[in-house]
């Protein structure tokens, strides 16, 4: 009874798999422009946001650090602020995050630039009477490069 249980349940599960339709998704080159374009975006913010914060931490780092020369003289001591060292280590994190973005700017662009859509006359053998004889018919053809 056990093995029968079993049994049915991997065929219902199998017939509930084989059932799902697969979903196949066609990108034109309006969808890769609009990727492409808004890769690039994301990718000139993070680059710039990082740069803001490498200068912001680096500014606070050396305001740090001229306190601390400063306080050798005059004996008080004041621990610098983990402010400066986060705000540059996370900006610069997110300049080389935008390389990627970047990369895949450029790809997609190249992809949208490599689809063309053409229109041609092909023609196809077909039997008149009791010989082969060529007719044309429009074609429309979509070339990919990749």
């Amino acid at each position: 009874m056990n093995k029968f249980l079993l049994v049915l349940l991997i065929l219902s599960c199998l017939t509930d798999s084989k059932g799902q339709a697969e979903k196949q998704s066609l990108m034109t080159k309006a969808n890769y422009l609009q990727k492409s374009k808004n890769q690039n975006t994301a990718a000139w913010v993070l680059a710039g946001g990082g740069v803001v914060m490498v200068t912001t931490g680096a500014i606070i780092g050396l305001n740090d650090v001229a306190e601390s020369l400063g306080s050798i003289f005059t004996g008080e001591t004041e621990e610098p602020s983990d402010a400066g060292p986060i705000l540059f280590y996370t900006g610069a994190a997110a300049m080389l995050g935008s390389i990627p973005l970047f990369i895949a700017s450029s790809r997609n662009k190249r992809k949208a630039n490599s689809i063309s859509a053409f229109f041609k006359i092909e023609n196809r053998a077909w039997v008149q009477k009791t010989s082969f004889t060529k007719a044309p018919y429009p074609a429309l053809g979509i070339k990919i490069n990749l």
